[in-house]
């Protein structure tokens, strides 16, 4: 069964009235979380529908039919969902009015207001860094911040700066309760970017608290940020200086998923082997439950003589 995400396929077709209904198997939810790239995907899968209108394809398969574009739900529309749409109605009217739009889902289903404004305004005191891995082969030369077997979406649109070769840093907005990724587009005109790399840094600095803890293995630590924040921790070396000095050792440090820092002396006989145990039985189990939680298989390590943070290249989970 066709979807939303397949490009070049029209998903089915009928007739209906004297109209010919191409019709959009829409089988994404509107949540906050997922409605941008939800709408991007319902915008590109519309503009396939439409060649297909332009073309004279659709004509030479029904003559005389008004071509309609029906976009079936699988969840309710939010506010959001439903304002996109509108706005691509609107659209097609004033330009040539090629076709008709419209969309459905159960009945029982209402809109539903999503409980963020979008009337986004850019708030550097709210800007943090969110660090990702980058799983792609040639990670200097593109960028793949997905660890699953999906299609890279295109991040030309979003500031992004490189880090340890392998990872990037990307900027987010604290808009209220959740976080959203600022783009090139949602940004002032003419904003000084290494401005905006000072905010977040400084806000990242000022309201986010590191805390060290024991983990479960004795001996192997972690840190706490509050679920949001962990994995940023290899941005700040100088949060493993003082563990580093607390411990008097060197440190080798995981990160298997986004919410989780595994921590402990490097040059122990026994430690680097039971933290690496442990986190890669975490790694395995977020691939096959959560692998959007991932974080990366990568072991780092802390030189207190250098205090430097570099990928150790010859451990790995």
């Amino acid at each position: 069964m066709s979807s939303i995400s397949d490009r070049g396929v029209i998903d089915f077709t009928m007739v209906e009235d004297n109209r010919h209904v191409l019709i959009i198997t829409d089988d994404l939810p509107w949540n906050y979380a997922v409605r941008q790239s939800h709408a991007q995907a319902m915008q590109e899968k519309i503009s396939d529908y439409l060649g297909y209108v332009i073309s004279g394809q659709a004509e030479e398969a029904h003559p005389g039919c008004r071509c309609v574009i029906r976009v079936v739900a699988e969840y309710p529309y939010s506010q959001y969902g439903l304002n996109f749409l509108k706005k691509i109605q609107a659209y097609l009217k004033k330009h040539n009015d090629p076709c008709d739009l419209e969309w459905t889902h159960p009945d029982e289903d209402k809109e539903w207001d999503d409980g963020f404004s979008d009337d986004f305004v850019f708030d550097p005191s709210k800007v943090y860094v969110r660090l990702k891995k980058n799983w792609s082969e040639n990670p200097l030369e593109e960028v793949s911040l997905l660890a699953v077997n999906e299609k890279s979406p295109d991040y030309r649109n979003i500031p992004m700066y490189r880090y340890m070769d392998s990872f990037v840093y990307l900027f987010m907005q604290d808009v209220g309760n959740a976080f959203t990724y600022l783009t090139y587009d949602s940004l002032p005109e003419g904003l000084d970017m290494q401005e905006l790399q000072k905010a977040a840094f400084a806000n990242m600095a000022a309201n986010v608290h590191y805390k060290l803890t024991e983990s479960k293995v004795k001996g192997v630590y972690g840190f706490l940020a509050g679920g949001d924040f962990e994995a940023e921790s290899l941005l700040f070396p100088e949060l493993f200086q003082q563990t580093a000095e607390e411990l008097g050792d060197d440190l080798l440090i995981s990160v298997p998923t986004k919410d989780i820092v595994f921590i402990t002396k490097a040059n122990d006989l026994f430690l680097p082997g039971k933290m690496l145990t442990q986190a890669r039985q975490m790694f395995e189990t977020n691939r096959s439950q959560s692998p959007y939680l991932l974080f990366c298989r990568d072991v780092f390590r802390y030189s207190r003589k250098d205090n430097t943070l570099t990928i150790d290249p010859k451990r790995t989970l």
